[in-house]
């Protein structure tokens, strides 16, 4: 049996990795980009690369491969080595240019960057070369209520000088020195959709070029390409999933809690739905199947049959709808939400009316058909009550099919059931779960997912050991 286990657990492993891959494929990759939901659009791209930064998100698929600008300050002294942009050019939060130590300052990381990258994808397509900036006060057109004037009284307007792409840098030595990148500009007219003339052709290996020749740096600015950082090879959005989806370390974007945080205080209510009304639906099913299969072929056989038909061509909505306003009329501060402590009566006993129909249905076909077998007619035969076979021996031949039909609910236990809690406003995982889904937050529906891979596999893994429990026949190699 030792064998059996370990060797079912290491099938858990990779079912649990292809579950996690598949979420990574629907939840990241197919579902786009999330910024919208969470970053107002109105705050800018340096709000947006930080939030993207914060979860993880600029970082590479699968494998990392990025590299950075780097520019070095080569100079001596005490001054502080930092880089601004000159009045209106915005190449520093293009590039998104920082410092990361006394005397380095790295750009954005790109995948796969090198002197022959174009610099437009340095700057995520941002073309900061281009952007021109009106000079304040500067008329565009005269207002239409004013009268019109002739052209000696009114002076000529002249369109606003653009302003040039320009970084200042301050080096150590205490001086600045000025790059100017107009050189790297595209001053041509864009046509739709498509970047025209040099900037297309702009390469980083010409920023770097511009800045390590310029006339007043004379080696006291270096700038390249850094090399690829191996050990960050794993640092990339896939193993990040798995690593928050393990050890349950998702935040939620909308809220930030921690989903550890999250299951220990919506687990409970999910479980008091869940727990009980498996149990009880499990017992009344066997109870209704065995007296219908007992009497079979009799009336009570025949109208059992016709109730759970009738019960389980019912909606599951509508016993919801239903039992709600009957709660609703008889006392309705139970009928809604978890003001009474009797509140979660209501939905637990509309769950075990509402499944008992498929469960009894189910049940009585499995008793019937073990009621067929030669044992129990030769048990019959030399006098044993139906009542004894059925109670002793049939119902143990049956657990097989009864553990796997048991073994779907297990995930529910800790989800809950979805209609349910949102219906009656039980703030559990199963309503989480939904509204997590409308509101796009990924963390959430990611890790809910694999939380009920992991308790379902450890169900499969149970249930195999619980068959050669209840038949001796089975042996776990």
């Amino acid at each position: 049996m030792g064998s059996f286990i370990i060797r079912r657990l290491v099938q858990a492993v990779f079912t649990i990795l292809g579950v996690m891959l598949m979420t990574f494929v629907l939840f990241r990759l197919v579902a786009g980009d999330v910024t919208a939901q969470f970053v107002n659009p109105k705050l800018g791209k340096e709000q947006r690369v930080a939030w993207l930064r914060k979860n993880h998100l600029d970082l590479p698929i699968v494998l990392n491969f990025q590299r950075h600008l780097i520019i070095t300050d080569k100079s001596e002294g005490e001054g502080k080595f930092s880089v601004r942009d000159a009045k209106g050019s915005k190449a520093v939060s293009a590039m998104m240019l920082e410092e990361q130590t006394g005397e380095t300052i790295v750009s954005l990381s790109v995948q796969w960057l090198s002197k022959k990258t174009p610099l437009v994808k340095l700057t995520q397509g941002d073309s900061w070369l281009e952007r021109r900036k009106r000079q304040k006060g500067t008329p565009t057109s005269q207002p239409t209520s004013q009268p019109a004037t002739s052209p000696a009284s009114q002076p000529a307007t002249r369109p606003a000088e653009p302003a040039k792409p320009m970084l200042i840098f301050s080096l150590h030595d205490g001086a600045e020195l000025t790059i100017d990148l107009s050189p790297l500009a595209d001053n041509a007219p864009k046509k739709k959709g498509k970047v025209a003339g040099p900037e297309k052709n702009t390469t980083c290996g010409d920023l770097v070029r511009l800045i390590n020749e310029h006339p007043e740096n004379q080696g006291r600015l270096e700038a390249d390409i850094s090399n690829i950082a191996w050990k960050n090879l794993y640092n990339s959005q896939f193993f990040w999933h798995f690593y928050y989806s393990v050890t349950f370390k998702n935040r939620s974007y909308k809220t930030h809690e921690l989903l550890q945080d999250i299951i220990k205080e919506k687990a409970k209510y999910s479980l008091a739905i869940s727990i009980p009304a498996m149990a009880m639906g499990w017992f009344l099913a066997m109870v209704v199947s065995s007296v219908v299969a007992y009497y079979r072929g009799r009336m009570i056989d025949k109208m059992g049959v016709f109730i759970c038909v009738l019960g389980m061509c019912i909606p599951y909505l509508v016993y919801m709808i239903a039992g709600q306003k009957l709660i609703f009329e008889i006392a309705p501060t139970v009928a809604w939400g978890l003001h009474n402590p009797a509140n979660i009566f209501v939905p637990v006993g509309i769950a075990v009316i509402a499944g008992l129909g498929g469960s009894v249905r189910f049940y009585r076909t499995i008793f019937l058909d073990e009621i067929s077998r030669d044992y129990v007619r030769t048990a019959r035969a030399k006098g044993v009550p139906l009542r004894g076979i059925l109670f002793r021996h049939v119902l143990k031949n049956c657990m097989l099919p009864i553990l796997t039909s048991l073994v779907i609910s297990i995930p529910f236990l800790i989800m809950g059931s979805l209609l349910l809690e949102r219906f009656f406003g039980i703030p559990g995982l199963g309503s989480l779960m939904l509204s997590s889904v409308s509101d796009r937050d990924v963390p959430i529906i990611s890790g809910l997912t694999f939380l009920t891979a992991v308790i379902y596999v450890i169900g499969l893994l149970i249930t195999d050991v619980l068959y050669a429990v209840f038949d001796p026949r089975i042996r776990l190699r």
